[in-house]
């Protein structure tokens, strides 16, 4: 018998729920079967079981860092990629996926001095109806023609600048090596009845907690106090980083309201080259000014420097 080539590799042109997802690095997709249920043994010695609750997730990485907001707001439609396949031609050498109602439920910044920000998101099918099986949910298409191809706004390898700001004070942090923000959205999902597979599955906004942590090797020292201990004591506040984006193109900052430090931790030792310090954050609202993913007071925003 003669072994066949069906191997493919190299996913490219992501496409979820409307919003380009360039520079794609990874794509891990999962199927299956969340219940299993078993029998006593009486007797057998091996259980009886079935199997319900089909699903479909999955967790991307992309380089497309700017797009972070945008994945989570977005409208709920189809999540398409492609992978090249060995040996073929490239006219037609292409599987495309197409992931149908995939619900973003999780994102998370990843910056990094010296490489290209990430961004990582996670998703979790929703069946379109009781009668929709993993096959629904997750289809495939072979011998495709090379996907277009899709940009990415790719950056922050080095940040240019981060300030911990209000009308009032202003501290700057310099020498930030590393910074990361993340926004997990409660999860609820249900299958029942004559479901086959979750036909319920939403990402609550109500009860949000964004955290994040920064990194920095900043060691001033302002009335006997470290400027780790300066943000470790100072009142909740907005935290502004600035990132250098590729090519040259204009620099982008992000900006994260209601910012409260609750911890430091210090690195320091003959092996590594200057003592940093590392500084998990969260985010916490206001009564008066209630802040929200969208409209004029957000959790956090992404612009071009001004």
């Amino acid at each position: 018998m003669v072994a066949v080539n069906e191997r493919v590799g190299v996913i490219q042109a992501s496409v979820i729920n409307g919003i380009d997802a360039g520079g794609t690095m990874s794509a891990r997709i999962q199927a299956g079967y969340d219940e299993i249920i078993e029998s006593e043994p009486d007797g057998l010695e091996v259980p009886i079981s079935d199997r319900s609750a089909q699903f479909v997730r999955g967790t991307v990485v992309t380089q497309d860092w700017v797009k972070a907001v945008d994945l989570l707001t977005g409208t709920v439609g189809t999540y398409v990629f492609h992978e090249r396949q060995s040996g073929v031609a490239v006219a037609t050498g292409y599987i495309q996926h197409t992931i149908t109602n995939p619900v973003i439920h999780n994102v998370r910044l990843d910056f990094n001095k010296g490489g290209y920000a990430t961004v990582t998101f996670d998703f979790e099918c929703r069946a379109a109806d009781e009668l929709k099986t993993i096959a629904d949910m997750w289809g495939m298409l072979d011998d495709q023609a090379a996907p277009t191809y899709v940009t990415a706004a790719r950056g922050g390898w080095r940040i240019q600048s981060t300030t911990f700001d209000d009308a009032l004070d202003l501290i700057n942090i310099y020498h930030v090596t590393a910074f990361s923000f993340a926004l997990k959205l409660d999860l609820v999902k249900a299958c029942n009845d004559a479901d086959v597979a979750y036909t319920c599955v939403d990402a609550r906004l109500d009860g949000a907690r964004p955290t994040g942590s920064i990194t920095f090797q900043d060691s001033s020292i302002t009335t006997a106090q470290l400027k780790a201990q300066q943000l470790a004591l100072h009142a909740r506040d907005t935290l502004v980083v600035t990132v250098t984006q590729s090519g040259g193109a204009t620099a982008k900052t992000i900006t994260i309201a209601g910012v409260v430090f609750d911890s430091l931790g210090s690195n320091a030792g003959s092996n590594v080259k200057f003592t940093d310090y590392t500084m998990p954050f969260r985010i916490t609202n206001d009564t008066t000014t209630q802040l929200t993913l969208a409209g004029d007071n957000k959790i956090i925003a992404i612009a071009d420097l001004v």
